[in-house]
């Protein structure tokens, strides 16, 4: 055991429980360093979610099986565990349980930050800045989250959304979607699942496991990503960089410069490897450099988010009209575009038909509907002719599988039309770049975070064309610009609702105030989803519920994007 490091020795007999080769007398050793080590203890409960997370993650995607704990501490009840005993397990061999617990999540961590600390042995001299922060940068936060894109971590307490500074020397674990950071010098980082990085300041981020790509405009030279064997020092550019697990790192850049330092490559002038526009390197987990397959060039850059819907503004209950939609802003082609509501493509609704829930109208709680319906439009226009947010037709049909072929609602007999609901636009919405329909759904608080799934499909099918899914809200329940709603009146028709004229002259219960909290999500749908081609003009399309639990989804509001970008928006 070294007198200088105990730490080093820990995680060397922490690594060999891992693998399990420990000796008796390596064994006896471990279990005495955590009764005497309350902070190995406390670590080995600090990291052991993250690295069981990262695991299952790993399964996940890969396909591979996930970390197992040795046979002799597997929990009772798993496949092959060892049934319970009797008699009672005396405290030195929890310590040893713990010895191989510890193992399995500390010699990651080890391995981590000991190659980090490879590196910063030979640290290149800090690049010059540019130009001394004045006042009002230094009260800038060294690294804000600036956008987020279907994104979950975990662990955090509570959801990070735009606006949320991050903290240093913090690991921020990215298991779903996409993010985009930027340090008070301008420099830009988008960060892609499964990822775990730590900000060390507004110049370093270390990148333990994922990718990201980095754009460091002018003033912003200098910015470092520091992976387990390398460094890449930005020179005024764009460039990826994807690390593995195992610690090996692709480097690819875009444009202008970066520099790369290995423990294996530090010049004597404290010079690394310079890399201009179109070239990359990897980098394997012993520091050793070598070239890239061609294939793999370029491939891991992202220039921005998803295109999606960014967020949405609505009045606040203390308006006239409360829970009105004002605008909506959207992502497009990577270009962040913001509509008033009156410029969005409205709709007519041509076919309603619910399944078995008959709980099909929703108004504000101080416009109540007649019980008995007059065959007018006026309710269908409480969902296609307003703006407001508590007026929808809801819980149409659905089906498990999407369509394939036209769906009917012109059979005389009602019991045959296809359920589910179908618009067709005031004009021809165009299919551009990135989103062309804005989805709103109300969605009550204690339904699945990441909203209702749903088809759309063509409501006539033409070669080429196909119906598409919806799995995941761009603002679901956890988003910051989710609107929670000021209250509601819910109405149910008995039978449910079959038709559009059925909906108009339909009696229903006279309505109730809807007593759970609900909030609206919104999706953007890209119709080249559909097959639809750029510049092709759709006039209808068909909706249902994808039927994969109980909750059906509730629309609110729709609308068709307008086919320019007059309205791009300052980056």
């Amino acid at each position: 055991m070294s007198q200088h490091d105990p730490s080093q020795r820990l995680a060397e007999l922490t690594h060999l429980a891992m693998h399990a080769s420990l000796t008796v007398e390596q064994h006896q050793e471990l279990e005495q360093l955590l009764l005497e080590n309350a902070e190995a203890r406390r670590n080995y409960f600090l990291l052991l979610d993250l690295e069981y997370g990262l695991a299952k993650l790993t399964a996940e995607e890969t396909g591979q099986p996930s970390i197992g704990l040795p046979e002799s501490i597997r929990p009772a009840g798993l496949p092959g565990a060892p049934q319970p005993s009797q008699r009672r397990t005396s405290p030195r061999v929890w310590l040893a349980l713990a010895a191989c617990l510890t193992g399995l999540v500390l010699a990651p961590l080890a391995y981590w930050n000991g190659n980090s600390r490879q590196v910063t042995k030979q640290d290149p001299p800090k690049p010059p800045k540019v130009a001394t922060p004045g006042p009002a940068e230094r009260t800038l936060p060294e690294i804000t989250l600036i956008q987020t894109a279907h994104s979950r971590f975990f662990g955090e307490l509570g959801s990070l959304s735009a606006g949320d500074v991050l903290q240093l020397d913090h690991d921020y674990a990215l298991v779903e979607g996409e993010i985009q950071l930027r340090t008070r010098h301008g420099a830009e980082m988008i960060v892609q699942a499964p990822a775990v990085f730590l900000a060390r300041s507004a110049d370093q981020v270390l990148m333990k496991v994922g990718a990201c790509s980095v754009y460091a405009p002018p003033g912003a030279e200098g910015f470092r990503v520091i992976t387990p064997q390398a460094e890449i020092v930005d020179k005024g550019t764009r460039f990826a960089v994807n690390v593995t697990e195992s610690g090996e790192a692709d480097v690819n850049v875009i444009e202008g410069e970066a520099e790369i330092f290995t423990p294996n490559n530090v010049a004597p002038d404290l010079s690394g490897l310079l890399l201009g526009a179109g070239e990359g390197r990897v980098i394997n987990s012993q520091g050793h450099i070598s070239n890239p397959p061609a294939s793999d060039m370029n491939r891991d850059y992202r220039g921005s988010l998803s295109d999606r819907i960014v967020d949405y503004r609505v009045t606040d209950r203390k308006h006239p009209q409360p829970d009105t939609l004002l605008d909506v802003t959207v992502q497009r082609g990577g270009k962040i575009q913001r509509y008033d509501v009156e410029e969005l493509i409205g709709f007519d609704l041509i076919h309603f038909k619910a399944g078995t829930n008959g709980a099909n109208f929703s108004t504000p709680l101080d416009r109540p509907d007649p019980r008995e319906g007059d065959g007018s439009r006026t309710r269908a226009a409480l969902l296609d002719r307003d703006a407001l947010l508590t007026t929808g037709t809801l819980n149409p049909g659905g089906a498990v599988k999407p369509l394939k072929s036209d769906p009917d609602w012109t059979s005389p007999d009602a019991a045959r039309h296809t359920p589910g609901f179908a618009v067709r636009f005031h004009q021809p919405v165009i299919n551009a770049v990135g989103p062309d329909i804005v989805f709103f759904e109300l969605h009550v608080v204690v339904h699945p975070e990441n909203g209702d799934p749903f088809h759309v499909s063509p409501t006539h099918f033409e070669p080429g064309l196909r119906s598409h899914t919806v799995r995941k809200y761009d603002v679901s329940l956890a988003h910051r610009s989710a609107h929670q709603l000021s209250g509601f009146l819910l109405y149910r028709f008995d039978p449910p609702v079959r038709s559009v004229e059925e909906l108009l002259s339909g009696k229903h219960n006279g309505g109730y105030i809807h007593q759970v909290p609900a909030k609206v999500i919104a999706v953007g749908i890209d119709l080249s989803d559909l097959g639809y081609a750029e510049g092709d003009e759709v006039s209808e399309l068909f909706f249902q519920d994808a039927l994969d639990d109980v909750n059906l989804i509730d629309p609110v509001f729709l609308g068709g994007l307008p086919a320019n970008t007059s309205h791009t928006l300052p980056e």
